[in-house]
């Protein structure tokens, strides 16, 4: 099921498909190893919108939820 990152649930993991977000910020997310048909686990979620936790690549990443809503991923199982 394709939706955005800002969607996945707190132990869920998906694979990421395209960023949407501005040229800038973008580049900035390819620099930080999120790159298309990259798997992606949500460890944790701050409280009111706050940033989100990830595990992409063997490191943990905190994006934003602004920048979280602009990666399309697709949701796997596990």
């Amino acid at each position: 099921m394709k939706t955005s990152l800002n969607h996945l649930e707190k132990g869920g993991c998906g694979r990421v498909i395209a960023l949407t977000c501005q040229k800038a910020t973008a580049r900035r997310l390819l620099e930080l190893g999120v790159t298309p048909n990259t798997r992606i686990y949500c460890i944790r979620w701050a409280p009111m919108h706050g940033a989100i936790e990830v595990k992409i690549r063997g490191y943990l990443l905190a994006v934003g939820y602004n920048d979280a809503a602009s990666i399309l991923i697709e949701k796997e199982g596990g």
